[in-house]
């Protein structure tokens, strides 16, 4: 089960130390920064660890990182840590996800890097309507509206940013989530732009995460298929989405971007981001350039 721990601690080096040394530990913690970056508020158990030469205690239960080591000396000892954490205490998230062991990708997330006819004919080759074990799969596009396709039928009505708004509310069901989608040309139900381009974004990642999350226990409960895109999020926004997808797709312009952009680090952090059981697949339109004219955008 899933909780989370917030680290308290200015030096970025030594705290990525920390966050790796406990992601060992505690392979399903969602764990972030004390400075506000990465987002708990669904996560109904935190652990809070804290650099005590630089801060005084941010909470009642705050473990301090350092301590002495008997010699006059004063230490990080990771054992210690751990023995204070447990097993994370009441760790369950909150909405609270139905366990599931069938194996299927029900709910897909594609952080995308490529042109937007590269990105469409991607997802029309690789994993469309026809991908998923459902009638109807759904498809959440969080980006830009610009970047959004336009793919509905004349007349039809529906907004991410009323959605995103709408599941703001702690007590929005999840099976209202398709009341805000519609049919579009390539077989999704899917929302439709926002009124202003920039709407997501500043509705912000809080809203989307919970998004996904409500989309996880739709899939599961009602055995549906979902696909949602992101694009221009930060990487550590990008692992809040993560944490809850089944699979996880990066689509990368050649792979020439995964060398000399830097790209194998955030491709690190993804993947450390991946539930338990889910797996991340990194594609590039190369690959998929000879389909092009086959299909259709």
């Amino acid at each position: 089960m899933a909780f989370g721990i917030r680290i308290y601690e200015k030096d970025e080096y030594l705290r990525e130390l920390i966050r790796q040394r406990l992601q060992n530990f505690y392979p399903e913690a969602y764990i972030v920064s004390g400075d506000g970056t990465g987002d708990l508020k669904f996560i109904r158990s935190v652990k809070l660890l804290y650099d005590n030469r630089q801060f005084t205690s941010p909470g009642q239960d705050a473990i301090p990182l350092f301590a002495d080591d008997g010699k006059g000396h004063s230490i990080i000892d990771m054992k210690r840590i751990k023995k204070i954490i447990g097993d994370g205490g009441d760790c369950s998230a909150e909405p609270a996800i139905p366990d599931v062991s069938d194996g299927q990708d029900r709910l897909k997330l594609l952080v995308s890097y490529a042109y937007i006819d590269e990105r469409e004919n991607f997802i029309k080759a690789a994993i469309g309507p026809s991908s998923f074990d459902s009638m109807h799969p759904l498809r959440i596009d969080l980006m830009s509206g610009i970047r959004m396709p336009t793919p509905f039928t004349p007349g039809a009505a529906g907004s991410i940013a009323s959605l995103l708004r709408a599941c703001s509310d702690k007590k929005f069901d999840p099976s209202r989530i398709t009341d805000f989608l519609n049919p579009d040309s390539n077989g999704f139900l899917s929302a439709g732009k926002p009124e202003n381009e920039d709407d997501v974004f500043e509705i912000g990642i809080e809203a989307c995460a919970r998004l996904m999350a409500l989309l996880k226990i739709l899939c599961i409960k009602d055995e549906a298929g979902a696909l949602v895109v992101a694009e221009g999020w930060r990487v550590s926004e990008i692992t809040q989405l993560i944490s809850y997808c089944d699979a996880l797709h990066i689509l990368l312009p050649a792979r020439m971007c995964t060398e000399d952009t830097g790209m194998v680090k955030e491709l690190g952090v993804f993947k450390r981001a991946l539930p338990s059981g889910s797996l991340m697949t990194v594609h590039y339109c190369e690959d998929y350039r000879d389909k092009y004219e086959s299909i259709r955008i």
